[in-house]
């Protein structure tokens, strides 16, 4: 059962966005390969093949496949939850390991490398490491979601509309989580949008453990492993934070907020800004986020929203200079037309010019007054 298959050929297949439920023509631009030792004999080969045909397919997050489980299907409206992460128009997957899953009845698990190969040095540049299963319903092999299975030992408590999930060994903040659903509730009726009917939230000390709970055990997330990730459609939430699992808003806020900026397509740094003035960020409040802004803009005098909106500093520990900047922008914009001009600033599209266009025109300045009112405005926050 357990003899290498190296012989099998590389599958060329396509991969197209849009195009998971069209039918497999083989194409040069992906090649699927077999890792060594993974055994493709009996019941493995039928399931490599499963995965093959969904990789060539051209998964993507704009449609479903019928190669996926129908109950998961019918509880995600996106029922691929790396889509996000793994398909970002790299060519080449390898399958590293397909084994039945230990524990599972069933279900065998498939472990996949996505890379990219540099022309010259042919050095092997890695995007991720992720799981999925495959598994038997109705009568056939489908394939599944890591999340569900690898963490179905875990703690589920549901507050509210919030269902919290987390680790046995990681203690649970009950006030703070009661918190975080009255959050949901309060920012909804605030914004004039329904709220989720539930929300699914993962967490646990760092943010690497909670995307590998979802099946990505490798993703480069840089240094920093304290964050959160949202999965809007999904209505999902990953967050990684030792000291607050409990109360990271601002993934929330996307969740909550979606409905909201759907109809526009705003500039990523207005949404990224909206998500913080509502739900804080790095696990902090938009308050508690003040006072760093306002030192670093103290010694940066030259720095203007034009320049965060185009090219916007590097995080640094909690501080974002671009979502912390445009948060302020956003408030300022709210306490002067409210939600309309909020969606106004939503509305004005992705170039920074347009954005700060309609901020002028909300705030009634100029827009070379603009940048002064709003340093004043971070400094009155910052006290």
């Amino acid at each position: 059962m357990m003899r290498p298959s190296f012989a099998l050929p590389l599958l060329i297949a396509a991969l197209t966005p849009g195009a998971a439920l069209r039918s497999q023509h083989p194409d040069n631009s992906v090649r699927v390969a077999l890792g060594f030792g993974v055994d493709t004999l009996g019941t493995s080969r039928e399931i490599f093949a499963l995965w093959r045909n969904y990789l060539s397919s051209g998964p993507g997050c704009s449609q479903q496949s019928s190669l996926w489980a129908p109950s998961e299907l019918a509880q995600w409206s996106v029922v691929d939850l790396l889509c996000s992460y793994v398909y970002q128009g790299f060519s080449r997957f390898t399958v590293v390991h397909l084994a039945p899953a230990v524990g599972l009845d069933s279900t065998y698990m498939i472990r996949t490398l996505v890379a990219t190969v540099s022309d010259s040095a042919r050095d092997v540049y890695p995007l991720a490491l992720f799981r999925v299963y495959a598994t038997r319903e109705q009568g056939r092999w489908v394939l599944a979601n890591a999340l569900p299975r690898l963490t179905r030992d875990w703690n589920h408590e549901g507050i509210g509309r919030v269902q919290f999930v987390f680790p046995a060994t990681r203690r649970f903040a009950r006030d703070r989580a009661a918190a975080t659903s009255a959050f949901v509730d309060s920012l909804a009726a605030a914004f004039q949008v329904s709220p989720p009917a539930s929300i699914g939230y993962y967490f646990t000390n760092d943010l690497i453990q909670t995307l590998s709970a979802a099946g990505l055990e490798f993703f480069p997330l840089g240094a920093d492993t304290v964050g959160g990730r949202a999965d809007t459609i999904n209505r999902l939430v990953f967050v990684g934070s030792s000291s607050r699992g409990e109360e990271y808003r601002h993934e929330l806020a996307h969740v909550v907020l979606g409905p909201f900026l759907a109809p526009f397509r705003p500039a990523g740094l207005v949404q990224e800004g909206l998500m913080t003035w509502t739900g804080g960020s790095a696990g902090l409040t938009f308050n508690q986020l003040m006072p760093a802004l306002n030192g670093y803009l103290s010694t940066h005098a030259d720095l203007t929203l034009a320049s965060i909106l185009t090219d916007p500093p590097s995080r640094t520990g909690t501080l974002d200079v671009g979502y912390d900047g445009l948060a302020v922008l956003c408030k300022m914009a709210y306490d002067a037309g409210g939600l309309p001009a909020i969606r106004e600033l939503a509305g004005a599209g992705r170039e920074p010019r347009a954005v700060l266009g309609a901020a002028a025109r909300i705030l009634k300045v100029s827009e070379s007054q603009l940048d002064t009112l709003w340093r004043r405005r971070v400094a009155d926050l910052a006290r």
